[in-house]
């Protein structure tokens, strides 16, 4: 089943992409911190594999606020993370994410929406 969405007007995303933008900017910037600090080519580390799929998770908000408001798209991506984690326990001979995954999505996912909370609250 193909789900169609039309695009949001861009004023109504605009502040979304915004505060997106300014979070990839961090988790970047935070990236080269960690790599700086190495110093040297490296097995990734645990800090740059959840730097890494921060900045996956948020490019990803980033599309997908063009077609639904960050709230909606940050609790769809919830709501499918706990559904993968009720599929964990079933026995259907389907390969496994690993639990710490969807704990470590749920965590950023969680820290993206409670950033845009309080700026769009002005706080």
């Amino acid at each position: 089943m193909t789900i169609a969405n039309t695009l949001r007007p861009y004023n109504d995303y605009q502040a979304e992409q915004k505060y997106l933008t300014g979070r990839l900017q961090e988790v970047e910037r935070g990236l080269g911190r960690v790599a700086a600090r190495l110093g040297e080519p490296t097995p990734i580390s645990e800090p740059l594999d959840a730097l890494d799929r921060a900045r996956e998770l948020v490019a990803d908000m980033v599309k997908q606020v063009t077609v639904r408001p960050l709230e909606e798209a940050i609790q769809r991506q919830l709501e499918w993370l706990g559904r993968a984690e009720e599929r964990l326990g079933q026995a259907n001979g389907e390969p496994k994410h690993d639990l710490n995954r969807i704990a470590l999505d749920r965590v950023l996912l969680q820290s993206i929406r409670d950033g845009w909370r309080v700026l769009r609250r002005g706080v």
